[in-house]
């Protein structure tokens, strides 16, 4: 998919302002509330990794809405919960992809 999202080198940066931001300054590792859920502060290598694979879904949902597949509620579930977990505000994909 042309100008789909990548992981860039300042996704991590900007993902521990909005933790600061949302959630309050706590260590890394520990566990804070966002949107009445537990959230963790993550580590530049777990931040990567969940992002990676919330992209991943991302694409796949955008790819079965191109193709006009049934999509499957798990999946928007899933995007949701990641996004909640990585504190994005502002969905790339839900409820269509913005690219």
């Amino acid at each position: 998919m042309s100008g789909a999202p990548t992981l860039k080198p300042t996704d991590f940066d900007d993902y521990l302002e909005r933790f600061v931001s949302l959630v309050g300054e706590i260590e890394e590792g520990q566990y804070g509330s966002y949107k009445n859920r537990l959230v963790l502060k993550m580590s530049r290598a777990q931040f990567e990794e969940r992002y990676q694979k919330y992209l991943t879904l991302g694409l796949k949902y955008a790819d079965m809405l191109t193709k006009s597949d049934t999509i499957e509620d798990t999946l928007a579930v899933d995007l949701k919960s990641a996004e909640v977990e990585l504190l994005i505000q502002s969905s790339l994909f839900l409820p269509f992809p913005k690219f």
